[in-house]
């Protein structure tokens, strides 16, 4: 197999990922704009309302966004001054495990952006598809995505 790509499919890519940007930065721009959460506080609170308890260890969550522990460390700081997650020690494994918690008001803040976030995902995204081509997209995405996560677990990498 040649490692060569054709005219094509350097513009599929090139495409994909000039689409891929500008929709996470104009959706991100929408959601702090109505919400004053920024995409990754979007995805943290998501993140956690889905974990059981409303809880998950740091490091899983900066797995889980494929941040470093350091980064993910400073932002989950800043979203705690904010009151949108509590963060404590483990005590049930050795103490030294940090927990972040989802707090009433960071729930609270992920519900309320959650109809308006999906509003600028179906304006940016969907709406440029009709429904027949959403059915195909769908396709293609999952294929894409079993190849990414195939291609990982070959290499022993988690998939994130």
């Amino acid at each position: 197999m040649s490692d060569r790509t054709t005219a094509q499919q350097r513009r599929v890519w090139q495409n994909f990922l000039v689409l891929s940007e500008t929709v996470r930065r104009e959706t991100a721009r929408d959601l702090q704009e109505v919400s004053g959460l920024s995409g990754t506080d979007f995805t943290v609170l998501a993140t956690l309302a889905s974990a059981e308890g409303s809880a998950m260890r740091s490091t899983e969550i900066a797995r889980a966004l494929d941040w470093e522990t350091g980064r993910m460390s400073h932002h989950l700081r800043r979203m705690e001054v904010r009151g949108l997650i509590q963060r404590c020690r483990d005590a049930e494994v050795d103490g030294r495990a940090a927990i972040v918690k989802l707090t009433d008001e960071g729930l609270a803040a992920y519900r309320r952006s959650l109809g308006p976030h999906f509003r600028s995902i179906k304006h940016w995204f969907l709406d440029g598809l009709d429904p027949e081509r959403v059915d195909q997209i769908d396709v293609i995405l999952q294929a894409l995505l079993d190849h990414v996560q195939h291609t990982n677990r070959t290499k022993g990498k988690e998939p994130s």
